[in-house]
């Protein structure tokens, strides 16, 4: 027995010993720090392109490949000699040799690619003359890939569009909007561009964040403000057409305001019309954004000076303790120890010394995803990479930011093949990085899980739109459909992020579910009965909602709404309103439709717990309305902070992530304004109407012009038109269906072969398929574009009544009404009334 002890003793010693000399060897870190390193400089050559002596269009490199019918960042105006010279500001490099490349947009097919060895000097830059050998479309848009081969054979790309325009009158376009910008400089001066403006009183004159051409002359010619131009400014065409024009300026200023010393970054945009006899503004937009300084905070009232700014919400995120504050400024994100009153510029790609070029290009962002009570912070950046590492790609990167050891760590690489402005639009609202280490994010309508320790990437859920989920950070839930189509939808899943389990939200027998959004942190969604789901004469799907749901993330449900005879189209959400949009179910004649009924609300009682840290606003004579950040009620800076940079960790091993997805363009419509992406849109009324209001452009998958704004003849009409009316077995709405295809197929279909019995919308499908183009949601003067271009558009007069649109003049339209079996001449603001009325359901075709 003794032994038995002995032996025990021994053992237990042994173990002791054991743990004792292994605890010598552990450490508290996983992945210890080998090295930090700071960012490197910007390296890349600027390129810009010379025509006729005008210089235009800057570019910045890419390190890869971009799909060239994706990129739209300029457009170059070719004479009959189709030839330009690129100008290289080589900066920190040594090229020796220009590659080119000539493609068609829609299917980028190669047309013309050379090589040119010899480049000339022009003082301190390169240049190499281009000619396109090539037979070009006068008016017709190509993509251009230029290469750049540096002498240690390093290559950057850089991409434009050209337009063989004999006649652009480019230059006196140009010439306008530099004079108009010089001029309005010197307020004595700027009384000559007085005739250009269309000054509304009703528009807003408080603040210079935002100038348009309804804006007053004093806003226009920057009040009291005196700015001045930092560096040479280079004009871009983003568009241009024989008498049209749209030009975009990007620039900073400093100014001396009641703070000191500010500087600000612009954005001027010109939409333009040439005549022979003078020249029209037809859109003029300034945007400005002040850089944000540490050194202007204001101890009086212990506030951060924003300054003047576009964004109503600043992108800011406080401790759960309150004691630390996140936020981002012009793709800067900064962090706040209210305790130390310790500052730290935790990203940015601007450099001490810079040329305000390269560092300064806006084409990406900053997003924070989470700040804990030790004052680390995950976010990510995605975009254009101005300098790094990754200097030239487009993607996106999750970093750690870890406020103990004043450093940030990247976590994971996500490349793609596409432009900022298109990744902007593909990325969802939602991203997240939980205790686990599980990133979640949106892109390309798919939701992923990235465990970031284990590499392991799933996918949660597809083809979700940005309308198909919500997402509450407070609850750590997220809340999704299973289809986006409505006949498909029958489940609502509820995600917890924590710990990944899962909840569903079943819609009854019968009937299908479609989420609409949230409403404070609960989720509001609806039913509908599958056979009450049908389709417009434009194609829309119909989805009237018998009943209307909130419920919190724990599927109990605070609310319902039902009432008899009443069916839910939509729900709009706003703070703790919801308003209905409402229909009733109409019979006549054996057939069932449903006509619009006055909406109702739902209000729902949020109780909102205040900020440590808010927005306050300031007026000044100077720089008029301003944002600061209020810091947290009783707080008192005794002195300004002093800003702390960090540095890079140096990791080995390889964070890349590597989607499947196809990155290029969705099949969706785009609308381009003002110089970027807009957004997205699934028919093309919804894009025009966009882009009408923005005064702007709308592009197909293939991205070709398909509708622009002020395009179009002053009158035109349709001829070889046949007349259909209406009988006993074609309704109006099928009468001007068949004339619509009929005229595209450039005959005649036999109305004998047609019946009510097939919708409108299938027999337009049938016959036009992808050419099929729903133009609802646009104005009557919108559709009227695709008149001008001898392609007529059936309207609805009522829901149950269609005509054919064949013509126009400044008073009238010209009509083919099956109903009233004529040809007949409309009033314009009748016509516009009576569409409008009926919903603006415009359908036409595409070439």
């Amino acid at each position: 027995m003794l032994k038995h002890v002995y032996k025990g003793i021994i053992l237990l010693c042994v173990f002791a010993a054991s743990l004792y000399y292994f605890s010598l060897d552990m450490k508290e870190e996983v992945v210890p720090v080998e090295k930090t390193v700071q960012m490197s400089k910007a390296s890349f050559p600027i390129v810009t392109i010379k025509v006729n002596d005008t210089e235009l269009n800057q570019m910045h490199g890419y390190s890869n490949t971009m799909s060239a019918g994706t990129v739209r960042e300029s457009i170059t105006p070719l004479d009959r000699d189709q030839s330009f010279t690129v100008i290289i500001d080589e900066k920190e490099n040594d090229v020796k040799r220009v590659i080119y490349e000539l493609r068609s947009v829609s299917d980028q097919r190669l047309l013309k690619t050379d090589t040119i060895n010899a480049l000339d000097k022009e003082g301190d830059f390169k240049t190499a003359r281009i000619k396109l050998d090539a037979a070009l479309d006068v008016n017709e848009e190509y993509a251009v890939k230029i290469t750049l081969v540096t002498i240690k054979s390093k290559k950057m790309n850089y991409y434009t569009r050209v337009k063989l325009l004999p006649d652009s009158n480019f230059k006196e376009k140009l010439d306008f909007a530099m004079d108009f910008h010089n001029t309005i400089m010197d307020k004595v001066k700027a009384e000559d561009i007085i005739r250009y403006l269309e000054p509304d009183p009703k528009q807003d004159n408080s603040n210079l964040a935002y100038v348009n051409i309804h804006s007053s002359f004093d806003l226009v010619s920057w009040g009291n403000l005196k700015p001045q131009v930092i560096g040479e400014i280079i004009p871009t065409f983003k568009e241009l057409s024989p008498d049209m024009g749209s030009i975009e300026l990007k620039y900073r200023i400093s100014a001396e305001t009641d703070s000191g010393l500010e500087f600000y970054n612009v954005h001027e945009f010109y939409r333009v019309r040439y005549t022979s006899s003078r020249m029209y503004l037809l859109n003029y937009e300034r945007r400005m954004e002040s850089v944000f300084d540490i050194n202007l905070t204001s101890l009086a009232k212990s506030q951060f000076k924003v300054g003047i700014t576009n964004q109503e919400k600043i992108d800011m995120v406080t401790s759960g303790d309150e004691t630390k504050l996140a936020f981002v400024r012009e793709r800067e994100l900064w962090y706040y120890n209210l305790p130390e009153n310790d500052a730290i510029k935790v990203f940015s790609f601007r450099q001490e010394e810079s040329d305000n070029v390269r560092d300064m290009y806006d084409q990406h962002n900053v997003r924070i995803l989470n700040l804990d009570d030790n004052g680390n912070i995950d976010f990510i950046v995605y975009g254009y990479m101005n300098r790094g590492v990754y200097e030239g790609r487009v993607g996106i990167v999750l970093y750690r930011f870890y406020s103990g050891e004043n450093r940030i760590e990247e976590l994971v690489y996500i490349p793609t093949n596409v432009t900022y402005q298109i990744l902007k639009e593909q990325l969802g609202d939602f991203s997240y990085v939980n205790q686990f280490s599980t990133f979640y994010f949106t892109i390309h309508n798919t939701i992923y899980a990235y465990n970031l320790i284990t590499s392991n990437l799933t996918t949660v859920a597809t083809d979700i739109s940005n309308e198909g989920y919500v997402v509450s950070k407070e609850n750590q839930y997220l809340a999704f459909q299973n289809s986006s189509y409505p006949l498909k939808a029958d489940t609502i899943t509820i995600l917890d992020l924590e710990t990944g389990a899962e909840q569903q939200i079943n819609a009854p027998k019968g009937s299908n579910i479609r989420l609409l959004g949230k409403i404070h942190e609960n989720i509001v969604y609806g039913f509908v009965k599958h056979k009450d789901i049908t389709t417009t004469v434009d194609g829309e799907p119909l989805v009237p909602m018998y009943q209307i749901r909130i419920a919190d993330y724990n599927r109990n449900v605070l609310k319902d709404y039902k009432k008899s005879g009443y069916y839910i189209t939509d729900a709009i959400i706003e703070d703790n309103i919801i308003t209905l949009i409402r229909v009733e179910q109409v019979n006549e004649n054996g057939k069932t439709y449903y006509k619009t009924t006055p909406s109702d609300n739902i209000l729902n009682k949020v109780i909102k717990s205040p900020s440590a840290f808010n927005l306050a606003e300031r007026v000044t004579d100077l720089t008029l309305t301003e944002q600061y950040i209020s810091l947290p009620s009783g707080y008192s800076m005794e002195e300004k902070p002093k800003a702390r940079h960090t540095v890079n960790t140096i990791i080995s091993r390889d964070t890349t992530l590597r989607l499947k997805e196809e990155e290029t363009l969705p099949d969706k419509y785009v609308v381009y304004a003002l110089g970027e992406i807009e957004g997205f849109y699934d028919q093309a009324g919804e894009a025009i109407e966009k882009a009408s209001s923005l005064v702007g452009t709308v592009l197909n998958e293939n991205q070709e012009v398909i509708w622009e704004r002020g395009v179009k003849k002053p009158s035109s009409d349709i001829k070889n038109i046949v007349p259909v009316y209406e009988s006993d077995t074609l309704n109006s709405i099928m009468a001007s269906a068949l004339m619509l295809v009929s005229y595209q197929k450039g005959g005649t279909i036999n109305s004998g072969q047609v019946t009510n019995q097939v919708s409108a919308h299938e027999f337009l499908s049938q016959n036009l398929g992808d050419k099929l183009l729903n133009l609802t949601g646009c104005s009557l003067d919108d559709v009227l574009y695709y008149v001008s271009d001898q392609r007529p558009v059936l309207a609805l007069k009522n829901s149950n009544q269609g005509l054919l649109i064949i013509g126009y003049d400044n008073y009238n339209i010209t009509v083919i009404d099956p109903v009233q079996k004529r040809t007949m001449k409309l009033g314009l603001n009748d016509s516009m009334a009576m569409f409008e009325a009926a919903g603006n359901v415009f359908i036409s075709y595409k070439k």
